[in-house]
């Protein structure tokens, strides 16, 4: 299929660099809360890299600059052909700066609201290139927190994450921690005891939003009810991003951030489009407690099995590069028709700017 994405980069207005470390900036990708987004040339580079330059008042911060770094060291370490790749960061620089691949294509919202819901080989295309992208992200440290359908692209080599912008490590969190929990709420099953505690230290209703990141409707029961973010919460994403790509509509529906957030916690996703193998995986991705969602590596396993046609509740535990065989071949076979043509610079007389791209 063609995947129209942006056909020509946005003009660099007052106040914009020209040049941000060795590149040459040519024109505007899109911006947001953290920064703008800019495409950027340098010697012995075909085509573009994606520049993100930090926005003042976020650089004034020495303590965003710290997070800043650390951030950029553990993003060098993600490995996924499903997954902008980090190229070069200056954290000391004034602005800081962070340069990865540049990624044609339209974002997953885009091309579904213009052109209808992915189907078949594509869907499951997606589902496996977000699912073995966490499987990387997580395995860096790191927890995206920003998982949605503006934020994956549909490239010519398959699906793309990208804009690590609510990124953050994952810190000192116990990595047993969920595999504790589902121990302990098996012995309560067997013991007969009744009602379950919530092991999880939730509860099922919506409560004030204590950190509002993330896009309303696009946030975890467990972010909703003010607990950090952890992988599951990533996963609780993944759920939500297939689900409207084969919809072509949110799961969680429009409407206040207090109503969507009711929704998130207390009501069932709008699933229409799936197969039944593909619902049942992302009903457990979308468990409203994150001790009851697979982990990401699980989660891979289970959407490589569905691809294959095989049961996805007792999938093939694959070595490391054997999933990296099975994603590279699976995208080799359903994404072999999308084609994609790299924008046009920005124009460089003045007059109305270039289409904005979502960020």
């Amino acid at each position: 299929m063609k995947a129209r994405g942006v056909r020509r980069l946005g003009r660099l207005v007052d106040g914009d660099p020209t040049e941000v470390g060795q590149y040459r900036l040519v024109g505007r990708i899109g911006s947001g809360g953290m920064g703008v987004v800019y495409a950027g040339t340098v010697d012995g580079v075909n085509g573009y890299l994606a520049i993100k330059v930090i926005h003042a008042e976020h650089a004034a911060r020495a303590e965003f600059r710290r997070n800043f770094a650390h951030e950029a060291r553990l993003l060098a370490r993600v490995n996924s052909p499903c997954v902008a790749r980090f190229v070069q960061a200056d954290v000391e620089a004034d602005p800081p700066w962070l340069a990865t691949e540049y990624v044609p294509g339209p974002t997953v919202r885009h091309h579904v609201e213009r052109h209808g819901p992915l189907r078949g080989g594509m869907l499951v295309g997606l589902a496996v290139g977000a699912a073995d992208a966490l499987r990387a992200i997580h395995a860096a440290g790191i927890v995206h927190r920003d998982l949605k359908p503006s934020n994956v692209v549909i490239s010519p080599t398959g699906p793309k994450v990208l804009d690590f912008g609510i990124a953050r490590p994952t810190g000192g969190e116990d990595p047993t921690r969920w595999r504790r929990v589902r121990r302990l709420r098996r012995a309560l099953q067997t013991l007969g005891s009744a009602p379950q505690p919530d092991v999880s230290g939730t509860d099922d209703s919506a409560q004030p939003v204590r950190d509002r990141v993330g896009t309303p409707g696009w946030i975890s029961p467990e972010q909703y009810r003010g607990l950090p973010a952890t992988d599951r919460s990533d996963i609780f994403l993944w759920g939500c991003l297939v689900a409207f790509a084969a919809a072509a509509h949110d799961p969680f529906g429009h409407g206040h951030p207090k109503e969507m957030a009711r929704r998130v916690v207390t009501e069932a996703p709008d699933l229409a489009g799936l197969t039944p193998a593909m619902e049942k995986l992302v009903l457990a991705a979308m468990a409203k407690n994150p001790a009851d969602r697979p982990d990401s590596g699980v989660l891979l396993d289970r959407a490589l099995a569905l691809a294959a046609g095989d049961s996805v509740d007792d999938p093939p535990r694959p070595t490391s590069a054997q999933r990296a065989v099975a994603v590279r071949g699976l995208l080799k076979k359903t994404w072999t028709d999308v084609a994609v043509k790299l924008p046009q610079p920005a124009r460089s007389w003045g007059g109305i700017l270039g289409p904005k791209s979502e960020m």
